[in-house]
């Protein structure tokens, strides 16, 4: 009993457009998991408008911010250790500054154009050059 050529193609149309739609949908299926995967694995930006508070930093150790324009930050910073600020420009510093100690040596070039007024106990160890008349009061001892 032999079939004809058609009646063979007729018979065997079912099971091929079944495996060439799984072929297709699998295909498809697979890129859009890996879109899927590429999409949820970038960072995604955030935008904060108006403030940001920050009690402290945790996790993670680095922190990347971007920013159109420099960010205000009020609050207080403290130093535990040394620092050292290398560079030929200068650290601009606003705001108030407490000296505590100063341990090491300093060197300093003072010019007063106009009158200096001490209002405190005044103590010089070391060499003093005065250049010019010096008008002093000096109470005697005895």
């Amino acid at each position: 009993m032999s079939h004809p050529r058609s009646e063979l193609l007729m018979a065997y149309r079912w099971p091929a457009a079944v495996f060439a739609s799984s072929v297709v949908l699998g295909s498809a299926l697979l890129v859009m998991t890996w879109m899927v995967i590429r999409f949820l694995s970038a960072p995604i930006p955030i935008r904060i408008e108006g403030g940001l508070d920050v009690d402290r930093l945790v996790m993670p150790a680095t922190l990347t911010i971007r920013a159109d324009q420099p960010l205000p930050v009020q609050g207080g910073v403290v130093v535990k250790e040394q620092v050292q600020i290398s560079g030929a420009a200068p650290l601009p510093i606003r705001g108030p500054i407490t000296v505590r100690e100063i341990a090491s040596p300093m060197q300093a070039s003072v010019t007063v154009q106009e009158q200096l007024n001490v209002d405190a106990k005044v103590r010089v160890e070391g060499q003093v050059n005065v250049t010019g008349d010096v008008d002093a009061k000096v109470k005697p001892r005895l």
